[in-house]
């Protein structure tokens, strides 16, 4: 959590272009009529939440201290303004903010059908991921359900839903390197798919993509458990449940098990099961604002 205090004018500093790690800014300013302006300048895509507490509030008519959530994409802006009691005075506080790139408490559509990310026709042995697995132990996590699917070396793995690439570990354009390792992308109900043991370097796309269930994102990398492939888990950021170990968190990740479409029908995946990904026209069109094949070749 970020601490500020303010007591004059402060003007907006921008995060600098160059710095391409997500991360929310808040700054605070007084405006001409003496209100006092809370600024949020972010660098990252997707949505982002932010929880702006502000506390000793002075020369205000209302409460000496306040939380507010905002949910806002990467624009930023002006999320609060706090008018003075007293017009010739300027209003002063102290402030601190966290946040999360995503959606708080969003409604997952908890009857989508998802991709497998292989190859269509392609089978894999599935097997479900303990938290240690995934190098998770220490995170605020609730229900937590991770999958592992082998596959062959520098196979191309396959983003499961529609999405906006929001992290690719690694990438740094301004260097030209590409990324891998871990990809995230957020979906338009508020969820994010967490794609991790990538090959390193092989990411196939960037953050700010807009990606479709056959795009391939990444080349397979090898796994813990030996062997190839990719393991992929699906959450969304809940209100903190759990103050007793994490008191000034404001979300856990609270995982998802996603139905899948496979060749012998729809459904959950089971431990150690072999599934052969299937891929339909309904399943690729599922999400609006799809293009089709050729107007995104020509770009028409």
């Amino acid at each position: 959590m970020k601490k500020a205090t303010i007591a004059a004018a402060l003007m907006l500093a921008a995060l600098p272009l160059a710095a391409q790690q997500t991360g929310v800014r808040v700054t605070a300013r007084n405006a001409a009529d003496n209100s006092l302006a809370f600024d949020a300048a972010i660098t990252g895509y997707g949505t982002f939440t932010i929880r702006l507490a502000v506390a000793d509030i002075r020369n205000h008519a209302g409460d000496d201290a306040l939380t507010v959530t905002v949910t806002t994409g990467n624009e930023g802006g002006e999320i609060l303004s706090i008018a003075p009691q007293d017009a010739a005075r300027p209003v002063t506080a102290d402030f601190s903010w966290d946040w999360i790139n995503g959606t708080l408490d969003a409604t997952p559509d908890l009857g989508f059908i998802y991709r497998l990310p292989i190859a269509a026709g392609k089978s894999t042995a599935v097997r479900s991921l303990t938290p240690a697995e995934a190098g998770m132990m220490r995170d605020n996590i609730a229900d937590f359900r991770m999958w592992e699917f082998a596959m062959e070396r520098n196979e191309p793995v396959f983003a499961i839903r529609k999405g906006t690439v929001i992290h690719v570990e690694g990438y740094d354009a301004e260097n030209g390197q590409a990324g891998g390792g871990t990809i995230i992308v957020e979906h338009a109900d508020g969820t994010q798919a967490r794609y991790a043991s990538l090959r390193s370097g092989s990411a196939l796309v960037a953050p700010g993509d807009t990606i479709f269930p056959d795009t391939p994102i990444a080349l397979a990398g090898e796994l813990r458990s030996g062997g190839y492939g990719v393991q992929v888990g699906l959450y969304r950021y809940a209100s903190n449940r759990n103050t007793a170990l994490y008191p000034h968190m404001m979300a856990q990740t609270e995982f998802i098990n996603p139905l899948f479409m496979t060749a012998t029908g729809n459904g959950l995946l089971t431990d150690g099961q072999r599934a052969t990904a299937k891929t339909t026209k309904k399943l690729l069109d599922a999400e609006s604002g799809r293009t089709s094949f050729w107007e995104r070749v020509f770009g028409r």
